[in-house]
């Protein structure tokens, strides 16, 4: 099956994430992820959100964290087939660095074949 890891904040929602009950979506990216389903992919949300403030105790963010995303993202009608909480915060002044990931301006402006042929050209 075909599969899209996408971040939540930042990505799926914007910057703002002083209240993440009230965060604002990214409509763009909610709109791309929505046709991607259509075409079959599935789509697994990974999130580092919280790690830092429960200190990476992943239980704690299962029983505090999770609820409050699984309801934004169903208000937001963002399609999803799993959520992973617990992806390692890189900190401030840190990144992530994958090859085969796209940043989320060419997720919204770049064709399915358009992305492949980037992420091809890492090999």
């Amino acid at each position: 099956m075909k599969k899209l890891i996408v971040d939540l904040d930042g990505t799926i929602t914007k910057g703002d994430t002083s209240d993440y009950r009230n965060v604002s979506p990214n409509q763009e990216v909610i709109d791309r992820l929505r046709f991607y389903k259509e075409l079959g992919y599935e789509i697994i949300i990974q999130t580092a959100r919280n790690m830092r403030t429960y200190e990476g105790n992943v239980g704690k963010i299962n029983i505090h964290t999770l609820p409050i995303i699984t309801e934004w993202l169903d208000r937001h009608r963002v399609p999803y087939d799993e959520i992973h909480v617990g992806k390692p915060w890189c900190g401030f002044e840190g990144f992530y660095i994958d090859d085969r990931a796209i940043r989320p301006s060419e997720f919204t402006r770049m064709s399915p074949e358009e992305i492949e042929e980037l992420i091809a050209g890492e090999h």
